[in-house]
């Protein structure tokens, strides 16, 4: 029995030995730990900074724009006859004063010619009756009835000339010709549509701008339009309205452009930029954005005493270089790698990296993170 009992005394001294010593190793890696945990929050993440500095940004308000020809008008025939000649297919130039439609004179030469008689007639009359006026022969009557022959004689005359001359139907300015709606033989009547003519030299951007922008534009300024076929064009405000569109609450702007080749066409889409002030503002990169809790936009700055500071911002432009920021102070140090690992008010340690390779320390990183 005793050595059964010394048997199993050094059993359970082994094993408790062994247990002692699992728990001790157990409390030292904890302990370990610990300590690991404590050196990593104590150390000072770093960020790559740009440094910044204002520059004067002119500001811009970009509108969606139509081409618009300055003027078209119908062109309408003023008397009746028919049509006997159309020198002028749709889509022609045409100059002052060409010939659009010209119309049968049918019996106007007869009437020119009677009205041309009754007049010489009328004049005679009146003179015979003048001279017998004055020898005291015709009453005062008598000679207010020819003053009134001669005068209608006058204005008929004058009639049957203008209906021969309105047979002639004439372009009334340089422009094309943008419809024909008659054929050789058709009755035109007084009022009806011999051509439309449109003149395209200027041509007008018009675009619709907010009442929050509308007082920074005026008549004369600069504009820049972009068509949708790539080309730019460069012309003048000439016009702003005094009243808002009641459906849109926009206010129509026209910018009027150079066209002498006629080669721009109404009804092109473009983007059409106005100039508005010049301001200070930084260009970054848009990965160096952020948002805060509340979701407004901004940029994280490190201040003098490196700390990290949240500033909001306000996007002015948007270009294929960067964004410009308004909001920010004329210099400044800008987190743009780092800055979504940071928080308000922490410290950090700066790297100051060069502007001009901070697009490609963005770019290149945010593959990084993808990998």
């Amino acid at each position: 029995m005793k050595k059964t009992y010394i048997i199993a005394l050094i059993i359970a001294v082994v094993l408790g030995a062994w247990l002692y010593s699992g728990v001790f190793n157990a409390d030292s890696s904890a302990d370990e730990v610990v300590v690991d945990e404590i050196r990593s929050e104590q150390m000072t993440p770093r960020v790559r900074v740009a440094s910044s500095q204002a520059q004067p940004y002119t500001a811009q308000v970009i509108a969606n724009g139509r081409t618009q020809a300055k003027r078209t008008v119908q062109v309408r025939s003023e008397t009746s006859g028919r049509v006997i000649e159309l020198p002028r297919e749709k889509g022609a130039t045409v100059e002052v004063n060409d010939l659009l439609c010209k119309l049968s004179l049918e019996d106007s030469e007869i009437q020119l010619d009677k009205a041309k008689a009754a007049l010489r007639h009328a004049i005679l009359e009146h003179k015979g009756l003048s001279q017998l006026n004055q020898s005291g022969y015709q009453g005062e009557v008598s000679m207010a009835n020819v003053d009134v022959t001669l005068a209608n004689a006058r204005a008929e005359l004058k009639r049957r000339e203008l209906d021969v001359q309105y047979r002639n139907i004439r372009s009334p300015f340089k422009g094309l010709v943008q419809d024909r709606p008659v054929n050789i033989g058709d009755v035109l009547q007084p009022g009806s549509i011999c051509a439309e003519i449109l003149d395209p030299d200027p041509l007008l951007i018009v675009a619709h701008i907010s009442e929050g922008q509308i007082y920074s534009i005026g008549e004369g300024a600069a504009a820049t339009a972009k068509l949708k076929s790539g080309e730019t064009v460069n012309g003048v405000v000439t016009y702003i309205s005094h009243a808002a569109d009641p459906i849109t609450s926009t206010y129509r702007v026209e910018i009027e452009i150079a066209n002498t080749d006629f080669a721009l066409r109404q009804g092109l889409s473009a983007d059409v930029y106005l100039p508005l002030y010049a301001v200070p503002a930084h260009r970054v990169s848009p990965a160096a954005l952020s948002l805060s809790d509340q979701g407004k936009v901004g940029i994280k700055i490190v201040n003098s005493d490196n700390q990290v500071e949240f500033v909001e911002v306000t996007i002015i432009s948007d270009t294929i270089d960067g964004v410009w920021l308004t909001g920010l102070p004329a210099q400044v140090q800008i987190i743009v790698l780092g800055q979504e690992n940071v928080f308000h008010s922490q410290t950090v340690e700066p790297v100051a990296v060069s502007v001009k390779v901070v697009g490609d320390i963005s770019r290149k990183d945010s593959r990084a993170d993808r990998g």
